[in-house]
């Protein structure tokens, strides 16, 4: 059985965007025409500017 440091590594690799000013955690779906699709842990969808990604106060990447 998995500890809970272990789940929380697994759930960072899974979903390592981490909004920072919502404290959620999102994956990468896709990209088109500018945006990206993304998925948070509980399977909704959000789409934002691909741009604002590289915005380092509010996006951090985990892994």
């Amino acid at each position: 059985m998995s500890t809970l440091t272990e789940l929380a590594q697994h759930i960072a690799k899974l979903y390592p965007l981490k909004d920072k000013c919502a404290g959620k955690r999102y994956r990468v779906v896709g990209e088109l025409a500018g945006m990206t699709e993304l998925e948070e842990i509980n399977g909704e969808p959000r789409y934002i500017q691909t741009l604002s990604l590289q915005d380092k106060q509010r996006w951090d990447m985990v892994v």
